[in-house]
């Protein structure tokens, strides 16, 4: 995902938050069946496998990032379903621990040529795992196990990030489709997957 390479970013410390959103992957990935691996998801370039492979390698890549380790464009390994739920636990914890006060005003420069503060990578991460929590809770048939503070949470920071010229650039709704709508019920979640161009009632029965 491509976000704003923004100087400064939310004043809110998201640290907590992405710790969340580690433990709300992982209670999704945890109730994922091997039947469902083949099945479409909200994100048109991932299946349910390809996308788990990919949640649990943003995770591992913000736990590298804060631990100061150089980024690197490579493709995310591929993880069995029985293991995805522990590694998106393990890599809460360490994410917990690689996030020091200091590693926020550092800045590191990511594969795509962009340099970012660390706190602006928390956002970051933080946004990408809930969003992708929710496509695979989409995918599977699931709630988001996402409580209000997490979401919103989450939105604040991708609002912050987001470059409108970003969306579509690759191709419709790639790496983020044009926001969508939301009726005046909208939960939180509701919003920030919306502002993330996914639209609210996805069903892998009627997606095209």
């Amino acid at each position: 995902m491509n976000y704003s390479p923004a100087s400064q970013s939310d004043s809110t410390d998201h640290r907590p938050a992405l710790v969340a959103a580690y433990r709300c992957a992982s209670d999704v990935a945890d109730r994922v069946r091997l039947d469902q691996l083949g099945g479409r998801t909200p994100c048109p370039e991932y299946d349910v496998a390809a996308l788990v492979d990919h949640l649990v390698g943003a995770g591992w890549r913000a736990v590298a990032l804060g631990r100061g380790e150089p980024p690197t464009g490579e493709e995310f390994p591929h993880v069995e379903l029985a293991e995805a739920s522990g590694q998106l636990r393990q890599a809460s914890a360490e994410a917990a621990a690689a996030w020091t006060d200091d590693r926020l005003d550092q800045t590191t420069t990511m594969p795509w040529g962009e340099t970012y503060r660390g706190s602006t990578l928390v956002d970051m991460y933080l946004s990408e795992i809930v969003a992708h929590a929710w496509d695979l809770a989409a995918a599977t048939g699931q709630l988001p196990s996402c409580d209000e503070d997490l979401a919103a949470a989450a939105l604040a920071a991708a609002k912050a990030m987001l470059r409108p010229e970003y969306r579509d650039m690759m191709g419709t709704g790639n790496p983020f489709g044009a926001e969508q709508p939301v009726g005046d019920g909208a939960t939180t979640l509701d919003r920030f997957v919306a502002f993330m161009g996914r639209r609210v009632d996805w069903s892998s029965t009627t997606a095209k």
